[in-house]
């Protein structure tokens, strides 16, 4: 009898081939504006943990004072 789990692993691999091929295809068509987007995605991600860090300390500081 035939083992399933090799049926899933080679449409799996052909999934991963293809979307190899189509972001290689799409990668030389941005590259104009990635260098900057990828900056200000930096940027906002450091806010967003900065915000999430006052808020956790906010948090402890409430629950330390009662």
């Amino acid at each position: 009898m035939a083992s399933r789990s090799a049926v899933p692993k080679i449409r799996i691999a052909g999934l991963e081939r293809a979307a190899r091929f189509a972001g290689e295809s799409f990668a030389y068509e941005e590259l104009s504006g990635f260098e900057r987007r990828h900056d200000t995605e930096t940027v906002q991600l450091r806010r967003l943990w900065w915000a999430a860090a006052i808020v956790a300390l906010a948090g402890l500081a409430i629950i330390a004072l009662r």
